[in-house]
């Protein structure tokens, strides 16, 4: 069974990059650029986890947070680590991010609902 996961960043390249990176078989990978698209949409389709980025035109990835299902597992991914975010998330991963790092989180995950 496939493993959905999510990359919410209003930067188009920084979706593709990831989404090339890392669909595979394991993984299908939706990317939105609209933070409020990924609001709606999970709605509807819940997701296995969520990335998102901190920063974005519209909303900060913590206000997505909150506004998503609590059972989905969500990483922030940030360049700036000062930053205080009222959601609990699940881990903090520094932009750029590292593959090595998104692999990780997305091993010890797919083990736990398999």
């Amino acid at each position: 069974m496939a493993f959905h996961v999510w990359y919410v960043d209003d930067e188009p390249d920084i979706c593709d990059n990831f989404s090339e990176l890392f669909s595979s078989a394991d993984f299908l990978v939706k990317t939105f650029t609209d933070p409020k698209k990924a609001i709606e949409e999970a709605k509807r389709s819940r997701p296995d986890l969520v990335f998102l980025d901190f920063r974005m035109k519209t909303m900060t990835g913590d206000e997505v947070a909150l506004l998503m299902d609590p059972k989905i597992p969500k990483f922030l991914v940030t360049g700036d680590i000062s930053i205080e975010t009222k959601y609990k998330f699940d881990r903090v991963i520094n932009k750029p991010y590292n593959e090595k790092a998104i692999f990780d989180v997305l091993g010890e995950y797919k083990t736990r609902v398999a």
